[in-house]
């Protein structure tokens, strides 16, 4: 099967995601057992990141938007790479273990980093888009954070990332 290769060490949750990231692409992964991060695990990250970088691709739930936070407070130059809830859902379960390949090829071939560029995107932006207050606001967030390749999130959650990545009122239009 030909597979993606890919510089960067991905950094994972768990060993079924490492499985299934293996399947896809040809890269170094790192698995960090969850969203608690060892002091040794932190450490090698850093190494990796500046060695050829690292992209965080942890799951789309809470556990893996606060792993993300956590390596980000210590690596703020990670690259990341974000799956939709609904493309990486199985029932109740949800995890890049679950995702279609087409999805996660499509999550690595579009990851981002943040932006030296400064943004003057602000929360009435957002509300003048119809991304807050109005009664789709959040599936227009959640469906614009898809085509953007960012996190799903609250207004707030959003707002934040479009200024991290650089993004201004026309990128979102």
């Amino acid at each position: 099967m030909g597979t993606m290769k890919i510089k960067e060490s991905i950094v994972v949750e768990g060993r079924h995601d490492e499985a299934r990231l293996k399947e896809i692409v040809d890269a170094h992964i790192v698995v960090t057992n969850g969203e608690y991060l060892r002091k040794e695990t932190l450490e090698l990250l850093k190494e990796l990141n500046e060695l050829h970088g690292i992209i965080i691709f942890s799951d789309p739930d809470n556990p893996g938007k606060r792993l993300r936070q956590k390596i980000l407070a210590e690596i703020p130059n990670a690259k990341q790479a974000f799956l939709s809830q609904s493309d990486a859902r199985f029932k109740r379960k949800v995890g890049i273990e679950h995702a279609s390949k087409e999805v996660i090829l499509e999550a690595l071939q579009n990851v981002v980093e943040i932006s030296d560029l400064k943004s003057d995107l602000n929360m009435k932006d957002l509300v003048d888009l119809e991304l807050v207050g109005s009664v789709q606001a959040s599936t227009k967030r959640n469906e614009l954070a898809k085509k953007l390749h960012l996190c799903e999130g609250n207004a707030k959650q959003f707002l934040k990332q479009c200024q991290l990545f650089g993004l201004s009122k026309k990128d979102l239009m």
